[in-house]
Formats: C-alpha cells, structure tokens, sequence
C-alpha cells in the first residue's frame, strides 16, 4: 500500500508539473526557456534521524498559484501527499486544497495497523497590510485505521478556525497555527529566518470542531505563538519562542462494549490522550524539532507550555569559500536551552516541578549549490531536568534547499 501510495503520489505531483509548464512555457526558439526549467526545480528538505523526505513543486499562473507536495518518512514508511491552488486577489487571498496522509504506528513490529486521514480545506486570508493579517478556515479530515476496532474508524473531524497573524507572511510556523496545519516546512534553526517588524512575529487561533454540522467531535481548542530575534552584538543574536496551547473545552470518551452498553472505564495503560473524544494528531505535542528539541514528540497533551531560546554567533558570513564544487557563504555556531511542559489540566502551566529544561550546542551553514541555496543545521540536545518518562537527547540534522 505504502509504495503504491508513494508511486501514485509522484506521478500525479509530475502530472501536475507538466500542466504547468505547458501552460506558461515560451515558444522553444525564445531565450526564456531555461529561466522557466529552472523555476520548476523543486525545493527539497532532508532532516534526519527523522528520516523525513520533503519535496514541493509550485508555479505562479498569473493570479494562480498551483502546488504539489510528498512528504515522506523513510524510517517509518509514513507518506503524506497535497494538492494546493491558491488565487490571489487584490483584497484577500483564498486557498483550496486536497491532502492524504497515512501514518504506520509499529513498522519496526511488522504490525500492519496504519492511521489515514483524507480530506480537503477552504483558507481565506483577509490582509490588513503587509504585517497583519486575519485568517478564517474550514477543513474536514476523515479517519480510517488499520485497526477498526478503534473508536475513531470512519469518523471525520468537521471543524472550522478563526486566526489573526502579526508579522512576516512567510514563517512556516506561525502559519500553520492560523492556517494549514499539515505539510508546512518544519523550521529549524537558522539564521536567516525571516521575522516580522520590529523582530518580532506573533499569532492566535482559535479552532472549533462542528459536530452541530456532520462532524464527530466537539472541542474548542486555543493556541498561540510569540516570536523575538534580541540583537547582542551587530552579528550574534538570540531567537526566542514562546508558545501555549490549551482546550477550553473538550469531553471524555464513552466507548460501548458488548459486555458493557454504557461507558466502558479507561485502562490507564493506554496512553492518556485516548480518555477524550479528540483526534490524536489535535494534541499538543512537548518535543520535536519546533518544541523542545532534546525531548522525543511521543508526549502529547491537551495543555502544553513551552519557551525555547537559541543563540547565534558566526564564525564567517558573507564569504565565499569554495569546497569540493560548493561555495559556502557563512557558518554559525549555535547554543539552545528550552523549558516547557505538557499535560492534560490547567495545572500544567503552574506545577513548575514538572517543568522540563533541556539545553543543546550545534551549528549553522548556508552554502549554494548551483542555483540553490542550502542551509545545513545540526544541534545535538539534552534534557538537564525533566520526569523520568521525559528524560532523553537527541542529535537532529536538516539540509533545506530554496531558491
């Protein structure tokens, strides 16, 4: 399944790519072409020990922006594909698009249960002006799963989100909390992160799922970000991140057994998130690349804190060392320390005891490879202080290529 998946999903992403270009291409005798080839190289992102494989191919028709996406993990054998079309107009922007993601649970145990969520979302952006901007959203995502004895099988999450935007309209991050929340580039560290005015960026949304309307949930989830770049020197700088979510409203989970017609009692062995009537993947999640990142994602949460702060210090910038055919433009040495928690209560913000605190060193290259840019970032991180469950480190390399 996995591999007719992957194969369905490149030839359809070629597809699209080739309509494309024979929609815009110049006449083969007009000098033009190459500079069309090339704007349909695609832009590439590798991060390891994820083992995550991200590609996209886009292009601007006139008012139209067409693209395609594959993200794959090669590790887990995890593959999710989109399909986007996004129309500009002069006062506000729309965005429809068309996603399939199937996520395996136990690879390594040779269990053949999987996670598949299909569906499609309505995006509208009203902007204020170029750093301000109001988002209003609606998306269904439909569930199946290997195992259907899950209690979420054949279900679907109707839902719909109203969002405000403060700062650049090109951070990934930010933009996944007013908008789309699947298939944005994961960030990383990097110093040439583009921030908002004034360095500095910031959103809230606030999502509610429509079970009022065809939907199988109900839940009222809040979740908001702050971004600041604190200049120390004229080159070194420390990037700092705050962000919380929280669900102001959500119900347990009443599950009817042949044994037992009414609400079946939880097994406290399952993992704690099972106990409410939310889609897994609507969690918070307390580690990874853009949390905590010494702190592995399997820890998810209905209430989740966290501030991260990385410092960077070049060691060169704006030069030009070549290196077996590359040319490298600059290297940062980096330094990271985080402290945040995640749990199921509103308790989790103030019980500092169970605050974890993890700190970690790395670096920074920018190098350009023909007509790409590439940024290369390592950083390994530790937890200092955390719950034994908690405890760990990480080593997370990334290669993220743009034009």
């Amino acid at each position: 399944m996995r591999r007719q998946l992957l194969l369905a999903a490149i030839a359809f992403t070629t597809c699209l790519t080739a309509q494309a270009q024979e929609a815009v291409a110049p006449p083969p005798t007009t000098v033009a072409a190459p500079a069309a080839v090339r704007d349909n190289l695609p832009n590439l992102n590798i991060y390891l020990p994820d083992g995550e494989f991200d590609i996209r191919i886009r292009k601007l028709i006139k008012n139209v922006l067409l693209e395609s996406q594959i993200n794959y993990k090669f590790v887990d054998g995890d593959i999710s594909t989109f399909l986007r079309y996004k129309y500009y107009a002069r006062s506000f922007t729309y965005k429809i698009g068309v996603f399939d993601s199937l996520e395996f649970a136990s690879v390594q145990s040779g269990s053949g249960d999987f996670d598949r969520i299909r569906g499609g979302l309505l995006l509208l952006e009203r902007p204020v002006n170029y750093n301000t901007r109001y988002f209003w959203l609606f998306q269904d995502d439909g569930l199946t799963f290997g195992d259907v004895t899950k209690p979420d099988n054949k279900h679907n999450n109707l839902y719909t989100k109203v969002a405000f935007q403060y700062g650049t309209p090109f951070d990934e991050r930010l933009n996944s909390i007013v908008g789309e929340s699947r298939g944005r580039i994961t960030p990383v560290l990097t110093a040439y992160r583009e921030i908002g005015p004034q360095n500095r960026g910031f959103a809230v949304a606030v999502t509610q799922a429509l079970s009022s309307v065809g939907g199988d949930y109900q839940y009222t989830k809040f979740e908001t970000e702050g971004l600041q770049r604190i200049d120390l020197t004229e080159t070194s700088f420390i990037f700092s991140r705050l962000h919380v979510g929280s669900f102001l409203q959500k119900s347990n989970r009443c599950v009817a057994t042949a044994d037992s017609p009414a609400c079946a009692p939880f097994d406290p062995a399952r993992p704690q998130y099972e106990r409410y009537d939310v889609p897994r993947y609507e969690f918070f999640k307390l580690g990874g690349r853009d949390a905590l990142k010494g702190v592995d994602d399997r820890n998810r949460g209905s209430d989740e804190i966290h501030l991260s702060n990385e410092l960077f210090v070049p060691v060169f910038r704006n030069r030009s060392h070549r290196f077996f055919g590359t040319r490298w433009n600059s290297l940062y040495g980096t330094g990271y320390v985080g402290t945040g928690s995640v749990g199921f209560s509103s308790k989790t913000f103030t019980q500092i005891s169970d605050y974890v605190v993890d700190a970690g060193v790395g670096f920074e290259a920018n190098l350009t490879v023909r007509n790409y840019d590439v940024y290369l970032t390592t950083v390994y991180a530790q937890t200092v202080r955390a719950p034994q469950d908690l405890k760990g480190h990480e080593i997370r390399f990334s290669v993220r290529t743009s034009r």
